[in-house]
């Protein structure tokens, strides 16, 4: 009853309320579990079974968030793009050999790639696959582009490159792409079912690039009254920044991986420890009766 006006002032507000769902649920679902069991087994036998029950459970369900990590089970960081290096004009002074050989002399103006259609910007960069050497340009509306550019913008908020912190300040021209899993080809059956099979099986991912370029934007001044502000424009004599960029696959299967295997070598151990038991149980039941002694 000491406890009363301690638990009364408790609050069910939300930064409480999972804690308490799962003490009552452990209470209320494993502690009546185990009650049954202890009064039909005895307590030892009964947490025993119980226990083992709870890692059975523990096993099959991780083994289905190893399997669907991306569900609401727990799960590791997830793949992300992250900035390597920032290059500032020619791109033979990077560190990384694959994007020594860019050339984008060739290429249209990237306010004129902007307009154009993921499948337009397939064929243009087929047409300048020589100047590209093996790198794909990748259209506007490409979710990798998007991805891309988030983590460069990230870095230079955090003052990767003086001068371009704020979003005005800066605009980018062209994003290339290279290396990663092979895509399929086309949207056949056959090719769905060999790339995912091939990738599946692949045991080392091949290295991810990409590369985002961007210009200094040109002020353009304050807006008149009542007009929203302008959009910033690249300013063409300025020199070309490039971020270099590289996958990091991340390690997403990597927690329910652990507890699956984790949770299975329990399991395992108490099913060894119930099969020791029983053996013992059955070799006292089958072991013959002491001679009775006269009196």
């Amino acid at each position: 009853m000491e406890l009363v006006p301690t638990l009364a002032g408790i609050a069910w507000d939300p930064q409480i309320r999972g804690i308490l769902a799962v003490a009552v649920g452990v209470l209320v679902l494993m502690g009546s579990v185990y009650l049954l069991l202890a009064t039909n087994l005895a307590h030892r036998l009964g947490f025993l079974i119980a226990l083992t029950a709870v890692f059975g459970w523990m096993t099959i369900h991780g083994l289905v968030w190893w399997l669907y990590p991306s569900g609401t089970g727990p799960a590791g960081r997830g793949p992300e793009w992250v900035v390597e290096e920032i290059v500032y004009g020619d791109l033979s002074e990077s560190r990384f050999d694959e994007v020594h050989d860019i050339d984008t002399s060739g290429l249209p103006p990237a306010g004129e790639v902007e307009e154009l259609t993921p499948e337009e910007v397939a064929e243009l960069s087929d047409e300048h696959a020589d100047e590209l050497d093996g790198w794909t340009l990748l259209a506007a509306s490409d979710a990798s582009r998007g991805e891309a550019q988030t983590a460069v913008d990230a870095a230079l908020i955090e003052g990767a490159v003086a001068g371009l912190e704020e979003d005005s300040s800066r605009v980018f021209t062209y994003t290339f792409e290279m290396g990663g899993k092979p895509q399929r080809e086309s949207d056949s059956v056959v090719d769905r079912v060999t790339n995912r099979i091939s990738n599946t099986l692949r045991v080392k991912n091949p290295t991810h690039y990409a590369v985002v370029q961007l210009q200094p934007a040109v002020d353009p001044g304050e807006p008149a009254p009542g007009e929203p502000p302008p959009v910033p424009e690249a300013d063409e004599d300025a020199q070309v920044i490039s971020a270099v960029l590289v996958r990091d696959i991340g390690e997403r299967r990597l927690l329910p991986a652990a507890i699956t295997l984790g949770s299975g070598m329990i399991f395992g151990l108490l099913c060894v420890m119930l099969h020791q038991r029983d053996r013992h149980a059955a070799a006292n039941r089958s072991a013959p009766l002491p001679a009775t002694t006269g009196g």
